[in-house]
């Protein structure tokens, strides 16, 4: 018998996805593949096949189905590169499943660290400073780099949007040291800066 050649024992669809197979090599489940890739290459129980082209095989089904996978993943929201890379890197793909699946998203517009990065600081520039913003979207992966050229798109007040925040917390409250202090040390947990803060408690200082 050729030693470069494998015999297919069986193959059998996934009872909890019926589009996957499990592939049984020497009565013993092996790996599974896509039931597309599986009549691509007209595979059955009992055929026989090089190893180097079942890896081969192999390989193409894990680099579909990564892309499959992150389509899923990112298709309830936005989802940056990197987050996209971990999900995949969780879910046990290769290394080079996962470049090859991030890089095919993103040349279809899927994945998009710059779009991601103008809408979440549109979302959240009325809530959060630049500091606290720049930090959670540098912990998604995004550069420092592409968050610059961001800002200069999105229209930002800082000084206007910590003053309506610093009314919002205020609202219904007295004005005393105590509580302006405090909404003080909020618009700076928040992110904005200490002039930024100040500005915006400034205001209020003189409402007894």
């Amino acid at each position: 018998m050729d030693t470069d050649k494998i015999t297919l024992f069986n193959i059998s669809v996934q009872e909890k996805d019926k589009n996957r197979c499990n592939v049984y090599i020497d009565g013993e489940y092996s790996f599974s593949l896509s039931l597309e890739i599986v009549m691509k290459y007209h595979l059955k129980k009992g055929a026989e096949i090089d190893e180097k082209e079942l890896n081969l095989i192999k390989e193409e089904d894990e680099f579909s189905y990564a892309v499959k996978r992150a389509l899923n993943y990112i298709a309830k929201s936005l989802k940056t590169k990197k987050e996209v890379k971990t999900y995949l890197i969780g879910k046990g793909f290769s290394e080079n499943a996962v470049k090859y699946a991030t890089e095919k998203l993103i040349s279809y517009g899927y994945i998009d660290d710059y779009n991601y990065a103008k809408q979440y600081l549109e979302n959240c520039k009325k809530t959060q400073g630049d500091r606290l913003s720049d930090y959670k979207l540098m912990a998604k992966g995004i550069s420092k780099e592409i968050i610059g050229k961001v800002r200069e798109e999105v229209d930002n007040n800082q000084y206007e949007n910590a003053k309506a925040l610093a009314e919002k917390k205020l609202k219904n409250k007295e004005k005393s040291k105590e509580n302006i202090l405090k909404t003080y040390r909020y618009l700076i947990g928040r992110g904005f800066s200490y002039e930024e803060a100040e500005y915006a408690v400034s205001f209020f200082k003189e409402d007894k």
